[in-house]
């Protein structure tokens, strides 16, 4: 359970900050490079937790559409696993990327759950390739740098005004939902 959500978004404005520096950089140390990965990991995972929290993220933000490229597996080869999962240029169809928007927790899920994450850049830029567990022998996915710095900085800063609940007639469970944002003035 989640209390105060600030703890939980001023770490993934400062990992924002930490990919920023270091992700386009042409040469990084090992350490750098681990803490990339670890700023990644750990905020998906965050913002997977702040968005099943009741009312600590805003609807808007929930909705948001998040750019990734897809890439199909290639018909034929053999099933991804723990011996071939760094030859993904080979298991998927790299050179057919297919532009599509998912939303942030489709996203945060396959972070939190990849069985393929590298870090690379492709034609255009940096960012890192992953695929879950589940979707492995489907599809592997493309986010950009500037993709995930968005999406730390959008969840990072975003303060719901609180959330509306109440019990379900039907089931007696529990509903909760936020209001939308007022516009600014």
């Amino acid at each position: 359970m989640i209390t105060e959500s600030y703890y939980w978004k001023k770490p993934l404005l400062a990992g924002a900050k930490v990919i920023r520096k270091y992700m386009d950089a042409d040469d990084i140390s090992d350490a750098q490079f681990a803490r990339i990965e670890r700023e990644i990991f750990i905020g998906f995972y965050a913002i997977r937790k702040l968005i099943e929290a009741t009312g600590k993220v805003s609807a808007e933000t929930c909705a948001m559409k998040i750019a990734l490229k897809r890439y199909e597996k290639r018909a034929g080869q053999p099933t991804v696993d723990w011996y071939n999962r760094s030859d993904f240029w080979e298991l998927y169809d790299i050179d057919k990327p297919a532009r599509e928007l998912r939303d942030l927790l489709y996203v945060a899920h396959r972070m939190v759950h990849s069985f393929i994450f590298i870090l690379s850049g492709d034609d255009d830029g940096h960012g890192a390739f992953f695929t879950s567990d589940r979707d492995k022998d489907k599809c592997l996915n493309f986010i950009s740098t500037d993709e995930i710095i968005r999406v730390f900085e959008v969840v990072g800063q975003d303060r719901p005004s609180g959330y509306q609940a109440w019990r379900d007639e039907a089931t007696g469970e529990m509903k909760w939902s936020v209001p939308p944002k007022e516009p600014a003035r």
